[in-house]
């Protein structure tokens, strides 16, 4: 019995063995999916040239430079403050005059009279308590009147409206839009992400001006200025004002009185106390 048990396993070893070597083959593996691709490449083995041309490629494109407007300012002095001021954030405006069709400005004056010789009894008046500025304006529709002075801000005007009243006159403060000049501020910005400090801007003027300030795209036409000055040149609040690219329509004729900058005239020109006397802020 044992000796039939022997070759019973001797030959199911003989059967396993052959079904191994020459039946039980295991089939190739599949190919690999990555056999095809091209060897890979350390950035640091390539050539220089083909290094230069890859970063060009993969580099993400820098968004352009933007051109705005800061504006617009009623006057060259209130300009000039938001220059400096930009400067100090490293901006380089450049300063762009045009003309608008409406300034605020505010007219003081006296009304009522009814004849040459009150209108002369109020100039007396005002000459004796230190106003010697003002002018009798030609009559009208409204009656006779004399001018006080025509302001850039109300704060300026209603301080010679209250110097008047102390005189025991009754001044009126009127607000009036008349055509003239307005100062716009360009500059360029690196992107349209940078935005630009328009409150420091504004709180140069804290009495406030006849507009209020705004950031625009700058006007067709005009040559943006480059994001920082040439070395050397002067800085943009001394350089002459650019004007506008396109010339303003007339406006018509108004009947407001005409400032007397240097006594010259029917209206005197009031420049604010903080002022530099030789910029009037009126016109």
């Amino acid at each position: 019995m044992v000796r039939v048990i022997v070759l019973a396993l001797l030959l199911a070893n003989l059967l396993y063995f052959g079904w191994a070597e020459w039946i039980g083959v295991p089939a190739p593996p599949p190919p690999s999916s990555i056999a095809g691709l091209p060897r890979l490449k350390l950035l640091n083995d390539l050539p220089p040239a083909e290094r230069a041309a890859l970063a060009q490629k993969t580099s993400i494109p820098k968004p352009p430079p933007v051109c705005v407007s800061v504006g617009p300012f009623d006057d060259a002095v209130g300009a000039a403050k938001a220059v400096a001021v930009l400067q100090a954030k490293s901006f380089s405006p450049q300063q762009r005059t045009a003309q608008s069709p409406a300034i605020k400005r505010f007219w003081v004056y006296l009304g009522g009279f009814a004849n040459d010789a009150a209108v002369t009894r109020a100039l007396h008046t005002l000459e004796h308590g230190g106003i010697d500025d003002a002018e009798a304006m030609p009559p009208d529709a409204s009656g006779r009147q004399i001018s006080l002075g025509l302001f850039s801000d109300r704060a300026h005007a209603e301080r010679r409206a209250k110097a008047v009243r102390k005189m025991g006159l009754e001044p009126k403060v009127d607000q009036r839009t008349v055509p003239g000049t307005v100062y716009w501020l360009d500059l360029t910005l690196p992107n349209s992400s940078v935005s630009v400090p328009l409150k420091d801007v504004s709180d140069v003027e804290p009495g406030g001006g006849g507009f209020a300030l705004s950031v625009q795209p700058c006007p067709s036409g005009t040559t943006a200025p480059p994001l920082t000055p040439p070395t050397g040149s002067p800085t943009p609040a001394t350089l002459p004002p650019r004007s506008a690219s396109q010339a303003a329509p007339p406006f018509p004729a108004v009947v407001l009185p005409q400032c007397k900058p240097r006594g010259h005239g029917p209206v005197p020109c009031i420049a604010a106390e903080s002022r530099d006397r030789a910029h009037p802020s009126v016109l």
